[in-house]
């Protein structure tokens, strides 16, 4: 049953990537950031008030959840959005996804855990799966090398959130409420942002874009509801590569439906490859 929630969040994810890059097409990456927290915090503060008493948040331990909200999403998601709106989301979501050689890291440096063989061999391949899908000329025209930063960072905020997350469900094991928490801290984040940028001018709505982004930000929530499904009764070592293999399928729905955006070529398909192999062989390592 692990499995099926596992694959059924790599599917979520990847459809969701297609959405996204459908929406950007008349939008931008801050409002694509803002209706997806909003539409994901939303659903999870519903269900954190329906299945559980909001006595649980007051506990030292939330803070853990908030440091990791501001990262990511609020940080990791939106430069996401920023690198599918600026490289593609076929060279974009594979190096996103390349957060776990980052947590790992992190792990090494503060919790205490050793690192295998197998997690440098694994390291190596994201490497060079990173320096493939940010070589070649874009499809969409010239870019500049530098745009790859966007969501090499976003995937160094994310692994900086995943730590943060460990270390708080190892402290309050409720996997709904640190999420909800998470979730709630990053749309807070979003909205200072959007504000800073001078508020509504900042965002972009039109009702074809924001019905796709909108479909984008329900599609993830389910994604994000079927991890911790599956991390709920299965192991992290089963479950965590296949989600990370969901760039995979990304670049299959953009060979089929975005076509006309976006061009996959030998190159960026190598490049996922290396990266989301290099990715689960640190997920697997022991």
């Amino acid at each position: 049953m692990a499995e099926y929630y596992a694959f059924q969040a790599a599917l979520c994810f990847s459809i969701a990537h297609v959405l996204i890059r459908r929406g950007l097409v008349g939008s931008n990456a801050l409002t694509c950031s803002l209706i997806s927290l909003a539409t994901t915090a939303a659903i999870f503060w519903l269900l954190v008030v329906i299945l559980m008493p909001l006595s649980a948040l007051w506990t030292p331990t939330i803070g853990y959840f908030i440091a990791a909200g501001i990262f990511a999403p609020a940080i990791g998601q939106t430069l996401g959005y920023i690198g599918i709106e600026r490289i593609g989301v076929a060279r974009s979501t594979p190096i996103v996804n390349s957060a776990p050689i980052f947590s790992s890291s992190f792990a090494v440096l503060f919790l205490g855990e050793v690192w295998t063989a197998q997690n440098i061999l694994g390291t190596l391949s994201v490497i060079i799966g990173v320096i493939i899908l940010s070589s070649g000329k874009s499809s969409e025209g010239e870019w500049r090398k530098i745009d790859i930063l966007y969501p090499l960072v976003g995937a160094i905020a994310f692994g900086i959130s995943s730590t943060l997350r460990k270390s708080g469900l190892s402290a309050l094991p409720i996997p709904l409420l640190g999420a909800a928490v998470t979730v709630g801290t990053a749309f807070f984040i979003i909205l200072i942002l959007v504000h800073w940028r001078g508020g509504r001018r900042a965002l972009k709505f039109n009702p074809e874009s924001t019905r796709w982004l909108f479909g984008a930000a329900a599609v993830n929530t389910g994604a994000i509801l079927s991890v911790f499904s599956a991390l709920n009764v299965g192991k992290l070592v089963r479950v965590e590569p296949l989600i990370a293999s969901n760039p995979l399928l990304t670049i299959l729905w953009v060979g089929i439906f975005l076509r006309q955006i976006e061009r996959i070529s030998a190159r960026i398909v190598l490049g996922a490859l290396f990266t989301v192999m290099g990715t689960s062989l640190v997920l697997t390592a022991k």
